[in-house]
């Protein structure tokens, strides 16, 4: 009898070491999302490419998505990964600015905003990542926001046509991507404990 509960209570033992282990390596979803838009943004910016590069371009940056978010499923995340984030208050100031984004976008056509749409929604996105960095106080997230806002900014400056091709999306679409495939691999941290 006395070696059955031992046995039980080794069982129990393991199966909470194995919950600890579960625990300590969340799942990456932010890192996830970030990734996917990686995705996003760089098919918008192929659309920028002359036509016949648009759609390999398109295609090579999924497929990178793909590949990094098959990696990064793979790894062994640590704790603090920012997955509570969307239970914290401040993520509205987050949702906020891509509501932003999106009146942007359905506005842009209407006031002949065209030729700057893409870096607007590119420096709004941006912004909003200064939510996630103040619901989660993880910088990853401030330097996301940084990254996309001056790439976004300085795309401005450049020609809406020239040559054949669109260099300010080709730049918006492809940098931004770059902003967040890098983003998603920066090291884990440990987000606030208290909820804003």
């Amino acid at each position: 009898m006395r070696k059955r509960v031992q046995l039980s209570f080794t069982a129990r033992r393991g199966n909470t070491a194995h919950m600890s282990e579960t625990i300590a390596r969340p799942r990456p979803i932010p890192a996830t999302i970030g990734l996917f838009f990686g995705g996003l943004w760089c098919w918008l910016g192929a659309l920028g490419l002359p036509s016949a590069w648009q759609m390999p371009a398109g295609v090579a940056g999924i497929a990178v998505s793909l590949l990094l978010i098959a990696r990064l499923w793979r790894m062994k995340t640590l704790a603090g990964t920012g997955n509570m984030l969307f239970a914290r208050g401040a993520y509205i100031l987050a949702v906020a600015f891509e509501i932003a984004a999106i009146v942007i976008f359905n506005l842009a056509p209407r006031y002949g905003w065209q030729g700057q749409l893409l870096p607007a929604v590119g420096i709004i996105v941006g912004l909003h990542f200064i939510g996630l960095w103040r619901a989660t106080m993880m910088k990853r997230f401030l330097w996301i926001a940084a990254g996309m806002v001056a790439v976004s900014a300085v795309s401005t400056f450049l020609p809406h046509t020239w040559n054949g091709f669109d260099p300010r999306d080709a730049a918006c679409g492809f940098g931004n991507a770059l902003v967040l495939w890098f983003g998603a691999f920066q090291p884990p941290e440990q987000p606030r404990n208290r909820p804003l």
